[in-house]
């Protein structure tokens, strides 16, 4: 039994060797490519923030946000630059303050409306509120 190849055959037979043979020997010399790290971030917060509270997605990166011992909260970048405050007040309210009744600052939550707030006071009742001081919502606990 013999077989016949043909011209066409055996040049159509050549160049998909030649394919293959070269895209393996080219994927044997592709280098992996180098993986690049930002150099960490420094920065300094000063202890009067208060306590850390939180870590949210920020513009740039990680936002941290603290709360101090009068429960004033600070928003704060994480190269250290304060990037906003919320200021709390007992009876009369103050524009963009949070009511001093809310209790501390147990978390903040950033979706797709903003930045929210979540606080719990001593009686065990827990608010959300948005980062403008709009109440969304009370939880009670017994």
């Amino acid at each position: 039994m013999t077989i016949h190849i043909t011209g066409k055959s055996l040049l159509v037979l050549a160049a998909t060797f030649l394919l293959l043979a070269g895209s393996l020997i080219g994927l044997h010399f592709i280098q992996a490519p180098a993986v690049v790290h930002a150099a960490p971030a420094e920065g300094v917060v000063p202890k009067s923030y208060g306590r850390l509270v939180a870590a949210i997605p920020d513009r740039i990166g990680t936002g941290l946000v603290f709360e101090d011992k009068d429960g004033v909260i600070r928003f704060v970048s994480i190269t250290g630059m304060k990037e906003g405050q919320l200021n709390r007040y007992d009876q009369t309210p103050t524009q963009g303050g949070i009511p001093k009744s809310y209790g501390h600052l147990v978390a903040a939550v950033v979706n797709d409306k903003g930045t929210g707030l979540v606080f719990e006071d001593a009686g065990g009742v827990i608010r959300f509120v948005t980062i403008a001081g709009v109440m969304e919502g009370e939880l009670n606990r017994e």
